[in-house]
């Protein structure tokens, strides 16, 4: 089998596609046959060791979270899972692996994939969808006619926060990129403006949930489009802005949570045809690399990276 690995926390240049062994099953674990697996910035996050307090120091490390496949081998305490099931899912932050032809996860990462979804569509949702929901509908617990103002809307996370809104019955504004406008609005928002403008003066205290999800929203203008008693969510904040989150009741730092209730709830929205994330580039298993380091770079793609096994899904 084969994954792309690392042996040393750093740059793109430390990414290898190599052969390896996986271990054997934990009670609570599932093997799974990848047929796609989506691609995160956090995952060359971990690569750099950004997060090696978590993560640790065990090597080599496989990349990558979100995935959809077919389980292949299940632990002896799996209840959910069978032998058979396509499933989708993330794999533990601690020891990721999902830019490989077959993973190790838990069994609480992963749930019943939809037979309306393809596993390209279903490898694209976990991480971004997650945290999207986490923000919306655990945190700001959006309601049925309020508004919501989103920076960077069409990024994975904008595109399910976005779409979440609007199946919550919320009213969206974001700001994008100004080509991609029209494909905003084509996703549901309301309003949508192009970024490299000011925010416009008439907006000022309009919105009941201001969400960062690219992390260049000034704390001025942050502040200028939240109405009384709404709240102010971050994905990517300053240092000043993490700072101010320790001092303030309506600022929140958004982290998304894996878990089985969490995923089933976004592929219902995913079944039901109101959340959809688009693919900007598919690979194959042997260009992940080229793809991963050109995203690492700030190469714009419009859309996911997504790299696939074998034959297509």
């Amino acid at each position: 089998m084969k994954r792309i690995q690392f042996y040393r926390y750093g740059g793109p240049e430390e990414m290898l596609l190599e052969e390896y062994q996986l271990p054997n099953l934990a009670d609570d674990e599932i093997l799974v046959r990848v047929k796609a697996a989506s691609i995160n910035p956090v995952d060359w996050k971990i690569r750099q060791g950004v997060m090696k307090l978590m993560t640790g120091r065990k090597f080599p490390r496989g990349m990558g979270q979100d995935f959809s496949g077919i389980v292949e081998g299940v632990g002896q305490q799996v209840n959910s899972l069978r032998v058979g099931d396509e499933v989708f899912g993330t794999t533990p932050v601690k020891t990721s692996g999902s830019f490989a032809e077959t993973l190790i996860t838990k069994e609480s990462l992963a749930t019943i994939k939809p037979s309306t979804l393809s596993h390209d569509e279903a490898a694209t949702l976990p991480i971004a969808t997650s945290t999207a929901w986490r923000a919306f509908v655990q945190i700001a617990k959006l309601k049925a006619g309020q508004t919501v103002f989103i920076n960077g809307a069409f990024g994975a996370v904008g595109q399910a926060a976005t779409q979440i809104a609007k199946a919550l019955g919320a009213s969206v504004v974001g700001r994008v990129r100004a080509e991609l406008i029209n494909d905003a609005k084509g996703i549901g928002m309301d309003i949508a403006l192009d970024y490299t403008q000011p925010v416009p003066e008439n907006l000022r205290g309009k919105f009941d949930v201001v969400f960062d999800t690219h992390g260049c929203l000034s704390i001025r203008d942050e502040g200028k489009l939240i109405r009384p008693g709404g709240m102010i969510l971050n994905i990517s904040p300053s240092l000043i802005k993490m700072v101010c989150t320790l001092f303030s009741r309506n600022r929140h730092f958004v982290v998304g949570k894996q878990d089985v209730a969490t995923l089933r709830a976004v592929a219902d929205l995913a079944s039901k045809e109101k959340l959809k994330l688009s693919v900007g580039r598919k690979v194959r298993l042997n260009e992940g690399i080229d793809l991963i380091q050109g995203l690492e770079v700030g190469k714009r793609i419009n859309g996911k990276g997504l790299i696939i096994m074998e034959t297509q899904s």
